[in-house]
């Protein structure tokens, strides 16, 4: 009976330290699958002498989307494609051909992840250039319960250049 005791003390003081870990392994995945698809689009823009696009699309059903929604919901998955659109401002088009598609990631519904602007797409020029005009920057977090240093700021440069830094849940 003690030695039951003493195991259920020790599981109520290490469960919630488990918890906080898996959060921030969470956030870790996500921060990496998503640093991941920009130097994705970048090295294919460069590789095919191409234009390619990183988007907000919903990839939560599986299934491989046809077009970039309008929505600025990174959350709910992204994708990068061939974007053969010659003018850096315009909008990413409204139907992308098949084949066209070259990776797709579907978000993790337990974290947040928010651009500080209303941009729902970047686009890679052939030499590796992005569309932006200023830095991009994201911030990712659990939905819930975030403490410690769980927050994580992604910046994407104008050059497009990414990277990522830990900082403290706000």
């Amino acid at each position: 009976m003690i030695t039951i005791a003493i195991v259920a003390i020790l599981a109520s003081i290490a469960l919630p330290s488990f918890a906080v870990m898996i959060r921030g392994n969470r956030v870790s995945t996500q921060t990496n699958d998503f640093l991941s698809a920009f130097n994705l689009a970048r090295n294919e823009s460069i590789s095919r002498s191409r234009g390619v696009s990183i988007c907000a699309a919903d990839t939560r059903n599986g299934a491989i989307p046809t077009a970039c929604g309008a929505s600025t919901d990174w959350g709910k998955g992204w994708m990068v494609f061939v974007d053969d659109t010659v003018s850096p401002t315009t909008d990413p088009p409204t139907a992308i051909a098949l084949g066209s598609v070259i990776r797709t990631w579907t978000a993790n519904e337990n974290n947040l992840l928010v651009p500080d602007s209303a941009k729902f797409f970047v686009r890679f020029n052939p030499r590796g250039l992005s569309n932006l005009t200023s830095d991009l920057t994201f911030t990712l977090k659990p939905a819930s319960n975030c403490s410690n240093d769980q927050q994580r700021t992604i910046v994407i440069t104008s050059l497009g250049r990414s990277s990522s830094s830990k900082g403290a849940c706000s």
